[in-house]
């Protein structure tokens, strides 16, 4: 039998190619709304070991967002492939251990399962929300782009989790203060979901997933410049493939408010001072 503690798992983790590597106390997770506790999804947990990997900082500044995605595919591939190694490395030793993927699958919702009233648009929700889980073990802190920001790189990671038994010493929080509210993600938002106050899913969500500036329709007068829209994207687009080739390779839209975002020490010298117009959707 292993010795099991954290500076161990932290060995195994960084020698599988996991550049950061926290652990959060499962009893003390900093929640998102709607809270989804690790001890929702295991009630025996101790700990929650999160791990993450460094974007590839070419494929965010590519002229193509494609190149992103690719990446993207492969950083959530090698941290699921980390947790599950880990979190059997752990079941073998006698520890229960449930890996949380970087990326699907997600909890659907069309209602706010706490007050019941629908969302205008359907949202999706990680079943446990790894950045909350990162800035709980000390990792970063959620920046005014809504994403985690890390001293090391800044907006340019990828995260997993595994939830577990296995009794470890947590990371301390800490209180940081990456974020100077420059502004610069708010001007690159081409959804405007970025407020001086707050962060708006729907908009955000509309523009990433889809290329839509507008959302979809409340009220009967919207409807005309809404479909006036729709019809300017399919003169360019075939949205039936692109919908297909997103289900397969998840393509993203945007990424506009991570790749004007200046904080992460580790790019310093490999930011690219000009940053070139990036093409989103699918066709031209």
């Amino acid at each position: 039998m292993h010795k099991i503690d954290a500076p161990i798992i932290k060995k195994w983790i960084h020698e599988a190619g996991i550049d950061l590597v926290g652990i959060a106390d499962a009893q003390d997770l900093i929640l998102a709304y709607p809270p989804r506790p690790a001890t929702a999804l295991m009630p025996s947990a101790r700990s929650v070991i999160v791990m993450a990997v460094a974007h590839s900082l070419g494929a965010v500044y590519s002229p193509d967002i494609m190149h992103w995605t690719r990446s993207k595919m492969q950083t959530s591939r090698l941290l699921d492939e980390t947790a599950e190694k880990i979190g059997r490395l752990l079941e073998q030793e006698g520890f229960l251990s449930l890996p949380i993927s970087a990326d699907k699958p997600v909890e659907i919702f069309k209602h706010d399962p706490q007050t019941g009233k629908k969302f205008r648009q359907t949202r999706t929700l990680g079943f446990l929300s790894l950045k909350h889980a990162a800035i709980s073990c000390g990792m970063g802190q959620i920046g005014r782009n809504n994403l985690l920001l890390t001293p090391e790189f800044g907006p340019h990671q990828r995260l997993c989790a595994i939830v577990t038994e296995t009794p470890l010493a947590a990371d301390y929080r800490r209180e940081l203060d990456l974020c100077t509210n420059c502004g610069r993600c708010a001007k690159a938002c081409p959804s405007c979901a970025l407020k001086a106050d707050r962060y708006d899913v729907d908009p955000c969500f509309a523009y990433w997933s889809s290329g839509f500036k507008l959302l979809k329709p409340i009220r009967f007068w919207q409807w005309p410049a809404y479909i006036k829209m729709i019809r300017q994207h399919l003169k360019r687009r075939d949205l039936l493939v692109e919908m297909g080739q997103t289900y397969i390779t998840d393509v993203d839209n945007c990424i506009e408010c991570m790749r004007v975002c200046p904080v992460g020490e580790n790019w310093n010298k490999v930011r690219p001072k000009l940053l070139p117009p990036q093409k989103s959707g699918g066709t031209a």
